[in-house]
């Protein structure tokens, strides 16, 4: 993590490439599902023709990469497994899964020398005095912090990954605190697969209007915490 803000020759080019990469990160889930959803269909009966141990396995390993190179969504994988795995299956391969694709996830972003959160934060440089005293503050702000954003049911996977990787708390730190907020909502999303009676209403879902109020409260629960947090650390 860079204590100070790099030199304006730097800056232009950090900030095309991190507003690049956050820009696959958010149209690469959602062309994965548009294939997922003009293909899916076809094939969709092989995958009743395997034991749940192989399919889950293969759905681990297949799918979580896929989330976690950014190709599918995080909640939409959890879909998946409770639409075509049968009893505690789902629940077992969506999180692992979810583990998987969580550490690879984070593993990728941490090989870029910037993010789009950093390309943000560093055009005014209140923000950037800000962000590097909350970064740096001791204590279970962060992985709290980290947790409540992936809690939070609209907040992108992929592009959480590019803003979560680069805090300068130890990788097993960062996971763990992804994985618990992650956890939940994946979980949620299993139930809900589990509940559908075809492949088409799995792919028209529609969240709930609380899912949206949800995501907001713990946004701002978060601003709120890094706000007392700052003062705290100013006083």
């Amino acid at each position: 993590m860079h204590t100070s803000r790099p030199k304006p020759s730097e800056n232009a080019t950090r900030q095309l490439m991190a507003l690049l990469i956050a820009g696959l990160a958010l149209g690469g889930p959602l062309v994965g599902m548009m294939l997922v959803s003009l293909g899916g269909h076809s094939y969709m009966y092989l995958l009743h023709e395997y034991a749940p141990l192989p399919l889950s396995l293969a759905i681990i390993s297949v799918g979580g990469s896929a989330v976690g190179l950014a190709l599918l969504p995080s909640f939409f994988f959890g879909a998946i497994c409770g639409y075509v795995l049968p009893n505690f299956w789902p629940y077992l391969a969506a999180s692992s899964g979810l583990a998987w694709a969580t550490a690879l996830g984070l593993g990728l972003g941490r090989l870029f020398s910037t993010s789009f959160l950093e390309v943000l934060l560093q055009r005014k440089a209140d923000w950037w005095s800000v962000y590097q005293r909350l970064v740096h503050a001791s204590g279970a702000f962060l992985p709290t912090s980290i947790a409540l954003l992936r809690l939070a049911p609209h907040m992108p996977f992929a592009l959480t990954n590019l803003a979560c990787a680069r805090l300068p708390l130890s990788p097993k730190t960062i996971w763990s605190a992804s994985f618990v907020g992650l956890l939940p909502r994946t979980l949620f999303a299993v139930h809900i697969g589990s509940q559908l009676q075809d492949w088409r209403s799995l792919l028209n879902r529609q969240g709930p209007p609380w899912e949206l109020l949800l995501s907001l409260g713990l946004l701002i629960a978060l601003a709120y915490a890094s706000r007392r947090v700052a003062r705290r650390i100013d006083a």
